[in-house]
């Protein structure tokens, strides 16, 4: 069977680009996570010992600095070797249901399930040991560079050293390896399981999608993202609502790619009438192609739901924490929690005086016998109402102190609002959302191609019938803006259901925090992606002539 795989990776390249390159990013970014775990061990290491063989100890900050690191890093590293299984599965995936027929004559002369699986598993071995030869270098320094960021965005003291040796290049290339049989083992188990007969029929037009583990993991996603989104927007207190927030997008988004032939199947029943209406045998055409052909269609529309879905979620979730921070930071210029000591005069005042005046409270200095209190905000947007509570102490100056944003910090205290610990948690979010965005788009393009690829012969019958080539490509733009609808619309539903709990935990809005661009540059690029990844597919096989493009590779 090796060497049939290597046979079958010679004539299949281009169908396996995508897979090599989720598995050479994965390898790229374990092997830096790997990198930095090991420097965080090795600056979290026992301290020294003395002479009298007793450890010294230090009390620096950077130990604790170098397990944040250490714990930040296995999170990131976990989270890509998650997603590379799920993108090599589903490029896999793709490549299987084309090469269905292929895989049914082989079953019909002999061929166990267990050697069918075993070809697929050989082929994704070949290219991750290729991806991941390659990815051993660029890890090493994307881990050194991803050490000064921090450092640079306060995360990490810029005293930690980068050290990495052998060991995280080994564990970078064992995860991506392990990774990729995971990947391809999942993939295939289809076409080793399903009857020769049953493999053909469906290698011309796929009906069935559904299966019972199919449905359990729906069921399951979907409702572990209805219960985290309902503890997100009941439970979870704003200050760690994104903890439960981020999952729940996962999740949505998981449960809704399992049942996308079904939910992609309604929406084409919504939109097929309407298109039918519009003048123009191109707009017809493209409506009865995806409706019968909506498994497959579905198929397309999945990696657009989840690059939709995925990047609107995430990216909306940290606009969403500015917006909620800046807020609270400006609210808390009128209804600042501050304690602090005010000396008032003259001795004879009350135990309790409710002053009425501005921010800073001024106040000259007191006699012998004057009062001190302890200041506490009582809010009103018109005006601020400080309460001091008497106590007999000495002369005290004068004290004209503002009042200093203040933001309410997790344990219910406050903390005075900064930036810097903002903008390390806002790279470190932007640069997981933008990992997990390009493998999606990855997903997208392979997922297009190769499904435009498959239809060679489908488009050389319509040519050998009287189509032009405009015609085509027009039914084809079609087809791929159906998609591109089709799939931000379920994307959309994804990202809402993920930041309407999280804006109710933060401030109790429904609208998430950021510009409206952010979403429409998301739209136009997932919709630009589509129709290029589809149609230049298209025009590369009606290159070749109607009668040899069935033998065309």
């Amino acid at each position: 069977m090796f060497g049939l795989a290597l046979q079958t990776l010679r004539h299949r390249k281009s169908g396996f680009v995508a897979s090599f390159l989720a598995l050479f990013l994965g390898a790229v970014i374990v092997a830096a996570c790997g990198g930095l775990m090991e420097t965080g061990i090795r600056a979290s290491a026992p301290p020294p010992r003395s002479g009298t063989g007793h450890a010294v100890v230090l009390f620096s900050p950077i130990e604790h600095e170098a397990t944040r690191l250490v714990s930040l890093s296995a999170v990131f590293g976990g989270i890509a070797a998650m997603v590379v299984v799920f993108v090599v599965g589903s490029t896999l995936a793709v490549l299987v249901q084309q090469r269905m027929r292929e895989m049914a004559l082989l079953r019909a002369v002999g061929s166990l399930p267990g050697q069918i699986r075993l070809l697929v598993v050989s082929e994704t071995l070949v290219i991750g040991a290729l991806a991941t030869a390659l990815a051993l270098a660029p890890g090493h320094y994307a881990g050194r560079l991803m050490l000064e960021r921090f450092a640079e965005g306060g995360m990490v003291s810029p005293e930690i050293p980068y050290r990495a040796g052998w060991i995280p290049l080994v564990t970078a290339a064992g995860a991506a390896l392990l990774a990729a049989v995971a990947a391809a083992w999942i993939a295939s188990r289809r076409a080793a399981l399903i009857r020769p007969a049953a493999a053909l029929a469906e290698s011309g037009l796929q009906r069935r999608w559904i299966s019972a583990p199919r449905l359990v993991f729906a069921l399951l996603c979907l409702a572990g993202g209805t219960a985290l989104a309902l503890v997100t927007a009941l439970v979870m207190p704003g200050s760690v609502a994104a903890s439960t927030a981020g999952p729940t997008a996962m999740l949505w988004a998981s449960g809704v790619a399992l049942v996308c032939p079904g939910l992609t199947g309604a929406l084409i029943a919504v939109l097929r009438p309407p298109l039918r209406l519009l003048p123009g045998p191109a707009c017809g055409l493209a409506a009865d192609n995806v409706r019968a052909r909506a498994v497959r269609t579905a198929g397309a529309v999945t990696p657009v739901m989840l690059a939709t879905g995925l990047a609107a979620g995430l990216l909306y979730l940290q606009t969403t924490t500015d917006a909620s921070a800046r807020d609270a930071a400006r609210d808390a210029r009128t209804r600042a929690a501050v304690s602090a000591p005010v000396a008032v005069a003259p001795a004879g005042l009350a135990d309790r005086t409710t002053v009425h005046g501005p921010a800073a409270v001024t106040v000259g200095t007191a006699g012998a016998a004057g009062t001190a209190g302890t200041a506490g905000a009582a809010d009103d947007r018109a005006e601020r109402v400080v309460t001091v509570a008497a106590a007999p102490v000495a002369a005290a100056p004068v004290v004209a102190a503002p009042v200093a944003p203040v933001m309410a910090a997790p344990g219910g205290g406050a903390r005075a609002a900064s930036s810097g610990g903002g903008s390390a948690d806002a790279w470190i979010n932007f640069l997981l959302a933008g990992t997990i965005i390009g493998y999606a788009m990855i997903s997208l393009v392979n997922t297009l191609v190769v499904a435009a690829s498959e239809r060679r012969e489908e488009f050389a019958l319509q040519r050998l019938v009287g189509a032009t080539t405009g015609q085509v490509m027009r039914m084809m733009s079609v087809e791929a803006l159906l998609v591109a609808v089709m799939g931000t619309v379920l994307g959309s539903l994804v990202a809402a259901a993920t930041l309407v709990p999280f804006r109710l935990a933060l401030d109790g809005r429904w609208l998430p925090g950021g510009p409206v661009w952010i979403y429409l540059a998301i739209v136009g690029l997932v919709t630009a992606l589509t129709v290029v990844a589809t149609l230049v597919p298209v025009r590369l096989a009606l290159r070749v002539p109607p009668a040899g493009a069935p033998a065309a590779p």
